[in-house]
């Protein structure tokens, strides 16, 4: 399975063509990625410059949040200076999104018992 192949799948679910689009914009300095619904379509957008693993990842997020039917993706802004990160924590929505980002990556990634035995 390919990420192409998990993005016609969700775009099955949600019953809406998902357009995806790198951007290298300003404004995805601090975020990786985010997504828009609208009535005929859904579109994704993540950034361009990151690792593509890294880029898997965020599409994989931006999916899970469709698939949970959220309607915005916002991480709290939050003060990282004065805040350890183990403090931070994320909405329900984003804690939502990125379960299903690792289940997604971790299905499609899954190498058969063969190739697990044999190397």
């Amino acid at each position: 399975m390919l990420a192409q192949d998990v993005v016609d799948a969700v775009a099955t679910v949600l019953g809406k063509p998902i357009f995806l689009e790198q951007t290298v914009d300003e404004r995805f300095k601090k975020t990786t990625g985010s997504f828009a619904l609208t009535p005929d379509f859904a579109l994704i957008v993540f950034r361009g410059i990151d690792p593509q693993a890294y880029q898997m990842h965020s599409l994989f997020h931006e999916l899970g949040h469709l698939l949970c039917r959220h309607r915005e993706c916002s991480r709290p802004g939050t003060q990282l200076e004065t805040e350890a990160l183990e403090l931070v924590l994320w909405s329900e929505a984003e804690r939502e999104a990125e379960f299903l980002a690792f289940k997604i990556a971790s299905l499609i990634s899954r190498k058969s018992r063969s190739i697990q035995a044999f190397g």
